[in-house]
């Protein structure tokens, strides 16, 4: 064995002896105040082999602050099953796990050490309490009128909508702790209050913690709260959760959510949608109404819409496929890109390229960024593209009749279509006012900094 390699060793032995702390404590509640330096030993052994290349870069993250002991515990079996793959501590790590999941595992180790690859021995040094655990459902049944409506807000948890053609609303709560020891989340799965309250056609859902202290937020991803609800295909959706995504299918009845910390997903409403997330993604398909998404830190998706859509995003991309309807589209650092859109679009981006496949007339202009249009048809309005930091490519159909008002600085303007100039005064470079064939709408292009290109759609 040489040097690195009894380095290695050594490591895998801290792994084993912090691992070890980590399960007694958890078991047993003691060394209660030693979490900060179980991670701080963890962190150093995960960045020594890192100095040693003997892990991928990236394969396993450094253990917050504010780590459990469980949690320390399951990082120490993983690193401790991909160290056995490079280094001879088979019979070290047998006589581990035997100490730590008993005799069951430890019987047939050897054998599945032979050709186990690094997840089987992963999913294998998950002894059973760290199996996750599940409380009783919450099931609530209630009848409907049709068009009625059913409003839930919740302080955390995903939401799942579906629909049934019964007049019957069904309600299931399911709340699950990631780890069976981990005591302190269960205390808080036992201390969600689900209050229901009918009222005439309405249908009030309320979910919060009894105690009404916030201590769960920061444990939130060590366990899971879950609502499945089945409506009629007509009723009225209004949802709001803390932290948790948000997925709505098959509704014919208006629907709005909302979610502080998590996606939304809309498909196949047929009436108006409205979603709003700050730190999430949103995605509405095959939707008919109109739509209305604002995202702070996420991408917004649309497709197959027949409605108007007004997308608004800080921090994301807009993406639209099969829009059908008008498009109103802002994204102060991301791009845009419709595609097979028909409608009219009016897109605005502080940071980012615009690319639009469109049909009805266009307004787009971002500030540090390209523009890249494509008409698919004969435009029946007026449009106007314009960007401060990047160039302009236009392509129309090659029998195209409309009017060119370009101008750029510091860039040029080429053509594949014969342009019948109109001329008053000097000719400016950069500057190309005249009609395309028989003329028609204006297409207005501005560019600071970029080339402006007129082109010819492949047919």
């Amino acid at each position: 064995m040489n040097q690195e390699q009894q380095e290695i060793r050594a490591l895998f032995h801290i792994v084993e002896q912090t691992a070890e702390i980590a399960e007694d404590s958890t078991l047993t509640q003691s060394f209660k105040e030693g979490e900060r330096r179980c991670i701080t030993q963890f962190n150093n052994v995960l960045e020594r082999l890192n100095e040693m290349e003997a892990i991928p870069a990236d394969l396993f993250d450094p253990l917050p602050d504010e780590a459990t002991f469980s949690e320390i515990s399951i990082a120490c079996h993983h690193l401790a099953a991909y160290l056995n793959e490079g280094v001879d501590t088979s019979t070290d790590l047998k006589g581990m796990f035997a100490n730590f999941l008993g005799n069951r595992l430890g019987q047939n180790f050897s054998e599945d050490m032979k050709d186990a690859s690094i997840d089987v021995l992963i999913r294998k040094s998950m002894p059973d309490f760290f199996v996750q655990t599940k409380l009783e459902d919450i099931k609530k049944t209630f009848n409907a009128v049709d068009e009625g409506n059913i409003t839930l807000q919740t302080d955390l948890g995903n939401i799942d909508i579906h629909t049934s053609q019964t007049n019957v609303i069904d309600v299931v709560v399911r709340r699950s702790a990631q780890l069976k020891i981990d005591k302190s989340i269960l205390e808080i799965l036992n201390d969600l209050e689900v209050d229901f309250d009918e009222q005439d056609e309405n249908l009030y859902i309320e979910a919060k913690f009894k105690s009404n202290k916030r201590y769960w937020e920061k444990m939130a991803n060590r366990f899971d709260i879950h609502f499945d609800i089945t409506v009629p295909k007509n009723c009225v959706v209004n949802l709001k959760t803390g932290q948790g995504d948000i997925s709505i299918q098959d509704v014919d009845g208006n629907t709005n959510a909302n979610s502080l910390e998590g996606d939304l997903s809309f498909e196949n409403i047929t009436g108006t949608v409205i979603g709003h997330t700050s730190k999430g993604s949103v995605k509405v398909n095959r939707c008919k109404g109109d739509v209305y998404i604002r995202s702070t830190q996420g991408n917004i998706e649309v497709s197959d819409n027949t409605g108007v859509v007004d997308v608004m995003t800080s921090k994301g991309d807009l993406h639209c496929m099969g829009v059908t309807g008008n498009i109103d589209g802002t994204t102060e650092k991301g791009n845009i890109v419709l595609t097979n859109c028909k409608g009219g679009a009016n897109l605005k981006s502080t940071d980012g390229t615009i690319e639009v496949e469109n049909d009805g007339p266009v307004t787009a202009k971002t500030s540090e960024g390209s523009i890249i249009a494509s008409f698919s048809g004969q435009p029946q309005h007026d449009s106007l593209l314009d960007t401060t930091g990047g160039g302009i490519t236009v392509a129309f159909i090659p029998d195209i009749d409309v009017n060119i008002d370009a101008q750029t600085s510091n860039g040029k303007i080429a053509t594949e279509f014969p342009v019948a100039a109109v001329v008053h005064g000097t000719i400016k470079v950069g500057e190309l006012q005249g009609h395309i064939k028989n003329g028609g709408p204006l297409m207005r292009l501005r560019s600071i900094g970029g080339d402006i290109n007129l082109k010819q759609k492949d047919m």
